[in-house]
């Protein structure tokens, strides 16, 4: 499973630190995943010589959160920026005792780093079905249960 693009959180949005992009997010903490993303990719493919009965499958999840906060009604969600539930002073985890959005279905973020259940459901389809290289890698879920 890769990175998720961290420089979009609303942790990292709040922390006005880094230049942004046109959505707000952190360049720099995107390159970075972006490019750890890259070489868990390429391990697939170093690992599989040595480990033969092995079956390694690369989730992009990076790719589906970020094509979700490109264009979030696109895929039923309305909010792509802030987090589902008031989060504590460090802007990462919930506040004990703090308020939660009515539909956490329309969130892209439960906090101020983790994505809803509703882009996790997301990410678990895509892993199963999808048959696009740059989205699973070399197979999908579907294909590695067949194979057992």
């Amino acid at each position: 499973m890769s990175l998720n693009p961290i420089g979009c959180t609303p942790m990292a949005k709040a922390m006005h630190l880094r230049e942004k992009n046109n959505k707000g997010c952190d360049q720099k903490l995107n390159q970075a995943a972006h490019l750890f993303n890259a070489h868990l990719k390429s391990m697939v493919d170093v690992i599989k010589p040595r480990m033969p009965a092995s079956n390694l499958v690369y989730v992009n999840s990076y790719k589906v959160i970020r094509d979700i906060i490109r264009n979030p009604s696109s895929t039923g969600f309305s909010d792509a920026s802030n987090p589902c539930c008031e989060v504590a002073t460090i802007g990462v985890l919930c506040k004990r005792g703090g308020s939660t959005c009515a539909n956490r279905t329309h969130h892209v973020f439960f906090d101020g780093l983790h994505p809803t259940e509703a882009v996790n459901e997301l990410i678990a389809r895509n892993a199963y079905a999808s048959n696009l290289e740059n989205e699973v890698y070399p197979i999908n879920i579907k294909e590695l249960v067949r194979i057992y």
